[in-house]
């Protein structure tokens, strides 16, 4: 009750394994790359809300020492 495999089934399997988890890494590697930029993108978005209030605050100010 031997169990043998043709080296050419082997071979192809492993190259069909190997295709499989290269396809899986760069499409986690791109999915990453996707979610960081899209909350960098987010954070700027926050920042220039914050300088818009800054902006805002100053020419307060300003117009309150002027008095």
């Amino acid at each position: 009750m031997g169990f043998k495999i043709d080296i050419k089934l082997a071979l192809t399997l492993a190259a069909l394994i190997a295709g499989l988890g290269g396809f899986y890494y760069t499409t986690q590697m791109r999915l990453d790359s996707l979610e960081g930029s899209s909350s960098d993108s987010s954070l700027s978005e926050e920042v220039s809300s914050l300088k818009k209030q800054v902006n805002r605050l100053s020419k307060r100010v300003k117009k309150l020492e002027e008095k």
